[in-house]
């Protein structure tokens, strides 16, 4: 059964299309629009501060605080593993 690479060509380029468009709204929505997240405690920390034990926590600095270039890192890291996991089960049925 031989494909047609006028269809090839149009599927390639058409899912290329959605990855780009997918990935700038990730990047988006990871840059822009978490700055505006709230700033109220999250579950982990309403629960140490209702145990009183949020005194004994480490202060976030730097990577490990939240912000516009660690939702950034965090992302590429995802993306980096997912395509890796992609490719290997790609690969893997050849």
């Amino acid at each position: 059964m031989s494909h047609s690479p006028d269809v090839s060509t149009t599927t390639t380029r058409a899912g290329r299309t959605w990855w780009v468009l997918g990935l700038g709204v990730a990047l988006f929505v990871a840059g822009v629009i978490s700055r505006f997240a709230s700033s109220a405690p999250d579950g982990l920390e309403r629960v140490t501060e209702d145990h009183g034990i949020a005194e004994q926590a480490v202060g976030s600095v730097g990577l490990l605080s939240y912000g516009g270039a660690t939702t950034l890192l965090g992302l590429g890291l995802v993306l980096v593993l997912t395509s890796a996991l992609s490719w290997a089960v790609r690969t893997r049925g050849r």
